[in-house]
Order: C-alpha cells, then structure tokens, then sequence
C-alpha cells in the first residue's frame, strides 16, 4: 500500500535533498535560535519524522549546542538592542527581571520550563559564565529534542495522524503561550526565593546596561 500525499512528498523531499537533510536539519536550529517565534520543538518534530528518531536527536544534539552557542554569544557582545529587535519592549520587560538571577540550576530550569530560544538569548545578558549557560541549556532541553523527535516519527504513517498531530501541536502551542506570562511569573517568584536579591539585582543590571547601550549607539560586528 503506497503513501498518502503528504507522507509522499516528506518522502519525496528527504530523498531528493539526499546528504543535504541532515545539514538543512542542524541550520534550521540556528534559525530557531536566532528567530525564536519558530518554535524548536517542530523542528525536531518534522526531523524525526525526515531522519528518523535516532539521527533526529543525534544531529538535533549538534543544532542545538550551535544555536545555543551563536545565541549566547550574539547577546552577550551586542546587549540589549540585539534582544529588542526580536521582541517587543514590553515582553522584555518581563524577561529582564531574570537577570540578576545567579544561579545557573535556576536558569536550567526556565530553559526546561519554558523550552522557548529566548530564554538562551535573554540569558546571554546575565553575569554568569557563558560555557555554564551553554551547558545548562543543552541537558534541560535534550528531554524535549527527544520527546519531539520520537513524536515526530510516530506520526509518519499517514495523512490522517499528520494532520490530527499538527492540529493538537498547535493547540498545544497555543495553550502554552497563554499561560507563559503566568508561568514566567511563577519562575520569577520562585527564582527570588531560591537567589534573594536576585530582582534588585536585575533591574539595577537593567538600568546600567540601558546607560551603556545608550552611551555607545547602535551595536555593530565590528565593535
């Protein structure tokens, strides 16, 4: 029995780009990182089904550790004007009140949570380490590489289950972003009682990094 349309053309596409899969594949965590409204957990989804489960988490690995890494480093050298062209000044309002958060099991723990690229981004603007960031991003978000990319191949068996999964995906997504801000709150609360000082700290960071940002203009490259 032959494939229904959709699985056909997946099929037809995964073979046609042939060695380019796997590469297409790890850039598209890249563009995640750098353009956080594409939430990552499709893209393991739609590898595991392209690749399979155990070459989707494998190459997933590799995207990851490179969008985590480009992310950090970006925020960390262009400040907050880089963070601003990706969202709104209200929204980073919000995230800027983890800032002063010091504790990367704290920060481990909202890449868990929230599972959403700026997070990584946001924290490049904090004090610690960026090799320790890096790391806690990558253990807190494999679980949800893994859960994505085994979906992902579950639902490649026909055009009916594809569209039933995507149906509940977006619901799901859209669930989670209403309660984000609630959820936000409660890891900000949470943060605080575990890292006392914490919020002072952030809006005192806040307000030092708009006095320089300010002071130096717009951020370039070459800076």
């Amino acid at each position: 029995m032959g494939r229904e349309p959709m699985t056909e053309a997946l099929a037809y596409f995964i073979n046609d780009a042939g060695w380019l899969a796997p590469l297409y594949y790890v850039l598209s965590f890249v563009v995640t990182a750098l353009l956080p409204f594409i939430p990552t957990p499709l893209v393991g989804a739609l590898g595991g089904a392209a690749l399979g489960v155990g070459p989707a988490v494998l190459y997933g690995i590799l995207g990851l550790g490179l969008g985590a890494f480009i992310a950090l480093n970006l925020s960390r050298r262009l400040g907050r004007p880089i963070v601003l062209k990706l969202v709104t000044p209200s929204v980073w309002a919000e995230w800027e009140s983890l800032l002063g958060i010091r504790s990367v099991f704290v920060w481990g723990v909202i890449f868990f949570i929230l599972n959403v690229d700026f997070a990584v981004v946001a924290a490049g603007l904090s004090s610690l380490r960026l090799r320790d960031l890096w790391l806690a991003a990558m253990i807190a978000r494999f679980p949800w590489l893994l859960a994505s990319a085994w979906f992902g191949d579950l639902i490649f068996v026909s055009d009916t289950v594809m569209l039933f999964a995507l149906v509940l995906m977006i619901a799901g997504m859209v669930v989670i972003g209403k309660l984000r801000p609630r959820v936000h709150h409660m890891l900000v609360r949470w943060a605080e009682r575990r890292d006392p000082g914490a919020l002072a700290r952030a809006r005192r960071r806040a307000a030092e990094r708009r006095m320089r940002d300010e002071r130096r203009g717009p951020p370039t490259l070459g800076d």
